[in-house]
């Protein structure tokens, strides 16, 4: 059984549930890194453990956290791709990391898009993964156990785009409440871009990649943001459920 390893980048716990979904249909005892933290994003692995990467997609990408990611190291290392998205689109995410992460010795065994409920418009992707979602999973984590025990196997081919564009952050308005603020720094802290002052706790706008984690780390529910008019887009024109899809 190999030993395996999940590193998940979930600001607002969504990625994180669908990540602990699939590591259990793995195996028990994973070891956990949360790439959130900047801390805690190393891991050097070898041929005989198993790599899960698990991301949220932002805008059809994977999210604009310079350096995120490398200090992941394999060595010709399995790996699973894991993309949790709030019902529109993965677009590019999964072709992005197999891309990013060939070039840091992983080779992907197969890879999943999950839908989770979306952080600005929560009705897309409510109560997902359901029961249907984890039947396919298992029967996904079933076919990535009998393809190492081949011990050869070919990347499956992934659509998008591994280069693409970037894009631009959301911009999705933050407000923080003074009487509620204890100024624990909290907040700045968790915040994987860096955006935030942590000195006046105040948000670089063009850093910020409206992530939300200053918003669900903060203890005294003084943080919030407002979706309302991204939700109402969103809702109207992405509301069909999508199914989990599948590469091996």
């Amino acid at each position: 059984m190999r030993e395996v390893t999940v590193a998940c980048f979930s600001p607002s716990g969504g990625t994180l549930r669908a990540a602990r979904e699939m590591a259990q249909l793995l195996g028990e005892g994973a070891r956990w890194i949360d790439l959130v933290d900047p801390e805690q994003r190393e891991a050097k692995l070898g041929q005989e453990d198993l790599l899960l990467l698990a991301l949220p997609v932002y805008a059809g990408r994977i999210p604009a956290v310079e350096g995120s990611l490398d200090g992941l190291s394999g060595n010709d290392t399995p790996c699973i791709l894991l993309v949790a998205y709030g019902n529109r689109h993965y677009d590019e995410a999964l072709a992005q990391m197999q891309r990013l992460m060939k070039g840091r010795g992983f080779r992907c065994v197969g890879a999943a898009a999950v839908i989770t409920p979306h952080i600005f418009a929560p009705a897309l992707g409510a109560g997902r993964p359901n029961e249907t979602d984890l039947e396919l999973l298992s029967g996904f984590a079933t076919q990535v156990r009998e393809k190492l025990e081949r011990g050869t196997w070919d990347e499956p081919c992934l659509p998008g785009q591994p280069e693409p564009e970037p894009k631009k952050a959301v911009p999705v308005p933050k407000y923080r409440d003074a009487e509620k603020c204890v100024r624990c720094g909290l907040c700045a802290r968790r915040c994987p871009a860096l955006a935030m002052d942590r000195n006046t706790l105040e948000w670089d706008e063009v850093q910020c990649i409206s992530c939300m984690a200053c918003v669900y780390i903060c203890p005294e529910g003084a943080l919030s943001f407002d979706a309302a008019p991204l939700q109402e887009r969103l809702t109207a024109n992405f509301s069909q459920p999508r199914p989990v899809e599948l590469f091996i």
